[in-house]
């Protein structure tokens, strides 16, 4: 395996690792609601690691198959985690609106 994918799957461990302590650790300092909180320490690192690495998937020349493969799936699991944290975001905003809704009525 080719040390572009040994640090690709490095990269995409610490990212999801670090993303999931952050979300931890600052759960209880959300200053902006939750879907902020979402947003800014999940959704936007994973999306910003996938796109670099999906870039550089399409710029590496004299890459093996084997190594496209796997950069190629790094890349969409950080996208996929990306995703899964706006969706974690809007459901957030949605519950949090809800909430003022009745708190109004």
């Amino acid at each position: 395996m080719q040390p572009l994918a040994i640090a690709a799957i490095a990269l995409g461990a610490v990212m999801l690792a670090g993303v999931a302590v952050t979300l931890v650790l600052s759960r209880r300092r959300a200053a902006r609601g939750p879907a902020g909180h979402w947003n800014r320490h999940g959704s936007i690192p994973l999306a910003a690691a996938g796109l670099a690495l999906g870039a550089i998937t399409r710029t590496g020349s004299g890459q093996t198959s084997a190594t496209h493969v796997v950069m190629f799936t790094v890349t969409t699991v950080l996208l996929v985690g990306a995703l899964l944290c706006a969706l974690a975001a809007a459901t957030a905003a949605a519950a949090a609106s809800r909430r003022a809704d009745g708190d109004q009525a």
